[in-house]
Order: C-alpha cells, then sequence, then structure tokens
C-alpha cells in the first residue's frame, strides 16, 4: 500500500530588511534581566554628521549606548561595534524602568582626538521606555477570577475559580501534545510512502 501525500508549499515568504534607514534606538524586555536593544541612523544624519564634523567622523568617532534605570536613578554605558545594529544585554535590576539612548564618543589617538566634540558626547537619539518585567512569581491571594480575552471575536470570559483554569490549561497542554504527535506520525507515514 502506497500512500500518496501531497507536498506543503510555501505560499509567502518576506526576508525582513537589515536596516529601515531611519535614526532609533529601541528597547525590548526579553527577560526580567536581559534587554534587546536595535539602533541605527539614517543616512541623512549619517551625511548631516559628516557635514558638521568632518569627512572622518564616523572613523575618529565610537557608537556607545548609555542605559539608563529610571527606576534606580542611575546610568552606565557601553561601547558598541559600528558594525552592529543590536545588541542583547544583560542587567542587574528586574522590575525597572529603563530607556537607552544612542550617542557618539571621540576616539583618541595617542591621547589625541581627531574630532571636536563638546562634552566629549554626541547625543544621536533616544528610546522609548521599558518596564522590565518581575523576575519572581507574583502572588495574590485576592483573586477570585481568571479572564480570557479571544482576540477574534473580542468577548471576555471570566472563569470563577482558578481550578477551572488549571484544568483548561492541561485540556490545551493534552490538545497540543496530540496534534505535534499527529504531525510526526503523518510525517514519518510520508517517509515511509517515499520509500516504497
Amino acid at each position: 500500500m502506497k500512500l500518496h501525500l501531497q507536498k506543503i508549499e510555501v505560499i509567502e515568504y518576506y526576508d525582513l530588511p537589515y536596516r529601515y534607514n531611519q535614526t532609533v534606538v529601541r528597547v525590548l524586555a526579553q527577560t526580567p534581566t536581559t534587554l534587546f536593544i536595535y539602533w541605527d541612523i539614517s543616512d541623512v544624519d549619517r551625511a548631516n554628521f559628516v557635514k558638521q564634523y568632518g569627512e572622518d567622523f564616523f572613523n575618529n568617532t565610537k557608537p556607545v549606548l548609555v542605559i539608563h534605570n529610571n527606576t534606580m536613578h542611575y546610568s552606565f554605558e557601553i561601547e558598541i561595534d559600528d558594525f552592529a545594529n543590536s545588541w542583547y544585554l544583560h542587567v542587574n535590576d528586574a522590575n525597572c524602568e529603563y530607556t537607552v539612548e544612542l550617542g557618539r564618543r571621540p576616539k583618541y589617538y595617542n591621547s589625541e582626538k581627531h574630532v571636536n566634540i563638546q562634552n566629549d558626547y554626541l547625543y544621536v537619539t533616544s528610546s522609548n521606555v521599558i518596564e522590565a518585567p518581575n523576575d519572581h512569581v507574583l502572588f495574590d491571594r485576592n483573586i477570585k477570577n481568571v479572564y480570557f480575552k479571544d482576540v477574534k471575536t473580542n468577548i471576555v470570559t471570566a472563569i470563577l475559580h482558578l481550578f477551572h483554569f488549571f484544568v483548561i490549561l492541561e485540556e490545551f497542554i493534552i490538545y497540543m501534545i496530540y496534534k505535534v504527535t499527529l504531525i510526526k506520525i503523518v510525517g514519518l507515514i510520508a517517509t515511509i510512502g517515499n520509500w516504497i
């Protein structure tokens, strides 16, 4: 018995662009103590910096990220690479509000700098504000309902007891295991069918 299964074709595929040609820095919380930061300087702003500070501006300066912990009221600076446009950054404090500033500092050659920037720092742009999540589970003993929102229908459903939530969660996990197992079985049958 030979099984004939149709090959699944990918209808659409999109590559994300390497850059969007905007002067921007954005910060996202990956975990409570890891931030993902990406940045870029537009071609127009690059040309303006070269016009204002000279042809070798980007060779004579280095990019830096200034991380501001707005909750604990401290900042620190990280020297980054001109060839990078994103960075994963470990921070010590969870449950804090962070902003990131992109700037440039002059490089020194034999104790001499070759670009004149006021206060040895040139501000480029600032990020959005992000609140890093807690690094521990919060228990609220007063919780009586768990709410679910169906994003397709906008219907909000309340489950009166946390016990019901875990029953639904258990059913969902069983369903996902069944679905994954079924996909593996179909793949195995397709492979065996190709051998026959």
